[in-house]
């Protein structure tokens, strides 16, 4: 640390050398998590400083585009992606940098840049926010929301893709507060996992996102399962069993407990999912239980033998073997 620090107090606000700089103390940062605590508190000073001083460039650009320079936003960029990694990093300790600065003031404006790469590390940097210190995030999410939902646009994947998934980690966070917020990003969310053609980074995050959703405030968005349920399953059966997976399917199974109707034409693909867990959590995996026997039980023994007919052998194995249907 010591020479990069040295290397950091050398160089100038306007030194492009930096870029590189920021990039790697991101990286340290996030591997050496609280060890980086010694270091933080300048070098998030500075990230702030180099966000601020570019948005005050631009707004004097904008105004008068013949007295001032335009902006180099890398330099915002590599700053929001640095806090970014403190955040990941420090965890709840950069609870306190957050308290002492004005970075969710300055947030709000760079998600609104033109630049979708701004925007991109903007809403990067609202999802760690998120998850490391949500009381200073809490206040400002009636602003933040409608331009996230403005965000869920698949043309800019990236932009999208963090959009998406910050909206998944604010959600957790809020629970039952998310509910005026739903009508504003669910309809995109379901448009997006729809589309032909889209990435499988941003399906399996808009799947995820939609669970989480559907988690917190199922009366709203189990009506839409019928919308959804075939998509999302067939996005998330290939993911490796992680905490994000277990929100998602968790959202899902209480959205079936609230619309059960909302599932039966593509019960099949809700079947293939769950055989797709390695290893669920105790309580997930009873939430699996009484669905599929649930469902058994409704249709009867008879209906329950056609309509398993169709499955593949493995996945008629692994739901036998797991779950007893």
């Amino acid at each position: 640390m010591p020479p990069l620090i040295a290397k950091w107090n050398e160089l100038k606000d306007e030194d492009k050398d930096l870029f590189p700089l920021l990039e790697c103390l991101s990286s340290v940062a996030t591997a050496l998590q609280s060890g980086f605590l010694p270091y933080c508190e300048p070098v998030y000073q500075r990230c702030v400083t180099l966000v601020q001083k570019t948005l005050a460039q631009a707004m004097m650009y904008s105004q008068h585009p013949d007295q001032y320079e335009a902006p180099d936003k890398d330099f915002m960029i590599v700053a929001l992606d640095l806090l970014s990694g403190l955040a990941e990093g420090l965890g709840g300790h950069v609870e306190q940098l957050v308290a002492r600065s004005n970075i969710m003031t300055l947030l709000f404006q760079c998600m609104q840049d033109t630049m979708p790469e701004v925007r991109q590390s903007s809403f990067a940097l609202l999802g760690d926010l998120t998850k490391a210190c949500f009381p200073h995030v809490k206040p400002c999410i009636a602003e933040f929301m409608p331009i996230l939902g403005l965000n869920l646009n698949p043309e800019f994947i990236s932009v999208c893709n963090n959009a998406t998934w910050a909206i998944g980690e604010i959600s957790i966070q809020m629970g039952t507060e998310m509910q005026p917020y739903v009508g504003v990003v669910l309809p995109h969310l379901v448009e997006i996992i729809n589309r032909p053609n889209t990435p499988k980074t941003l399906l399996e995050n808009t799947a995820i996102t939609i669970g989480r959703l559907g988690y917190v405030c199922p009366q709203e968005v189990a009506p839409q399962l019928p919308q959804f349920i075939r998509p999302w399953c067939s996005s998330l059966r290939n993911i490796r069993d992680n905490e994000e997976k277990d929100s998602a399917f968790r959202g899902i199974c209480v959205m079936i407990g609230v619309n059960p109707g909302g599932v039966v034409q593509d019960f099949i693909f809700f079947c293939d999912a769950v055989a797709s867990w390695v290893s669920p959590k105790d309580d997930l995996r009873d939430m699996f239980y009484k669905i599929l026997h649930g469902f058994k039980d409704q249709v009867g023994e008879e209906n329950w033998q056609q309509f398993s007919e169709q499955f593949p052998p493995l996945l008629k194995e692994r739901l036998s073997a797991c779950y007893g249907v």
